[in-house]
């Protein structure tokens, strides 16, 4: 008796970025992205929106270290995105990593173009990374740029 051959089943495998991942934006956490929470929106990649949403749900939950890999994952796709390297600083500012906090809200303001809500909060964060560092000139200077922007 020969042996049948057994029908092969096509096993298509969907990257984590796609699955499940929605169209629209939930409800977001309180955070310290208050206005730059307006700036995700339907216009950006799903899988984008999903990561946000993750890292928002880490922060929230008091990991940060899940939270930063999780945008720095998201900006591995859109390394161009300012909202990505905003939300990157304020985690590096939950770990109290001044000198990130500093460079990656410098980072997202550079890539922000017409965007004032996002530089001037980029500007508020900077100046008050600089106030941990004991940087008053420096944090001036940057509350200055941030009153500028609104």
């Amino acid at each position: 008796m020969a042996c049948a051959e057994q029908p092969t089943k096509s096993v298509v495998l969907v990257p984590v970025e796609e699955r499940n991942a929605p169209t629209t934006i939930k409800n977001k956490p309180a955070s310290m992205h208050k206005e730059t929470s307006k700036e995700v929106n339907k216009q950006q990649e799903p899988v984008i929106i999903a990561l946000l949403e993750d890292a928002d749900k880490y922060s929230g939950q008091g990991q940060s270290a899940k939270a930063a890999a999780t945008l720095e994952r998201a900006l591995r796709i859109e390394p161009r995105n300012a909202l990505l390297w905003h939300r990157l600083a304020v985690v590096r500012f939950q770990q109290q990593q001044w000198q990130q906090t500093i460079a990656m809200a410098r980072k997202s303001i550079a890539l922000a173009g017409n965007n004032r809500n996002l530089k001037s909060d980029n500007w508020g964060l900077i100046a008050k990374a600089y106030d941990k560092l004991g940087d008053t000139r420096k944090a001036n200077e940057a509350r200055n740029k941030q009153t500028n922007q609104s």
